[in-house]
């Protein structure tokens, strides 16, 4: 299946990060991305607040952002795809394509943070509002970053398109049981958390685009030196 292939280069291009070998890099990794994590529940509190939206917003911090959790499944899923020919029976292309392209758009999150990091240790500079706004334009991945909106806004309409069908939702439903004998929980609860985060939306909608739009602006502001002077700032220390 295209989808299950598409996973395997991920994972493949995932443990080739040099973090992963890197006591220090992963030490600075991971202070970045905690320092993202606050700035991300800062920047959208009203959002993210609101009774409807707390399990995407966990979705989002927790299985789309990286960190220990994504490790963890990644190490999981790389177990298990060399069976992965058992899951064409398990759950329909299209539930499979959203699931890999969730964790390409966390991939994605954890190569653009690493770039912080890596300039971060090479400065020999602490996590901080300050430096995280040097490293963001010494790195200079604006286009870059609006991939990352992009792809995010993609996994999560292609999850709500999925949902939205009653006969694929049953069918993969229906899956779990097989899924779990054969030890794909990892794969088929990484998606089926995306389907149950965005259950109590009325429309997904109202979720990722307020949320991408933000971020787009965020994006500008930090690129934005014509000026000389700062842009809005993060709100976290």
């Amino acid at each position: 299946m295209a989808a299950l292939a598409d996973l395997q280069q991920h994972l493949t291009r995932f443990w080739a990060l040099p973090y992963h070998e890197d006591l220090a890099l992963d030490a600075k990794l991971k202070d970045v991305q905690s320092w993202q994590q606050t700035r991300i529940k800062h920047t959208h509190s009203d959002l993210f607040e609101q009774p409807k939206n707390q399990l995407m917003a966990d979705y989002f911090l927790t299985q789309l952002y990286g960190g220990d959790e994504f490790k963890l499944l990644a190490k999981q899923l790389a177990r298990i795809l060399p069976k992965a020919q058992k899951l064409e029976r398990l759950a329909k292309e299209s539930a499979l394509e959203a699931g890999s392209m969730g964790i390409q758009a966390a991939i994605l999150a954890i190569e653009l943070d690493l770039h912080l990091a890596q300039w971060l240790v090479a400065a020999a500079l602490p996590v901080n509002e300050e430096n995280m706004l040097a490293a963001y334009r010494a790195v200079d991945e604006a286009d870059e970053r609006r991939v990352q909106i992009r792809n995010l806004k993609e996994v999560c309409y292609r999850t709500d398109k999925h949902l939205n069908s009653f006969m694929l939702k049953k069918a993969f439903a229906l899956a779990k049981g097989t899924a779990y004998r054969y030890n794909f929980q990892p794969l088929y609860d990484f998606i089926d958390t995306g389907f149950k985060a965005m259950k109590p939306l009325k429309s997904v909608s109202d979720f990722i685009e307020p949320f991408c739009e933000r971020e787009l602006i965020i994006i500008d502001q930090v690129h934005d030196t014509d000026n000389g002077g700062k842009p809005m700032t993060f709100g976290v220390s």
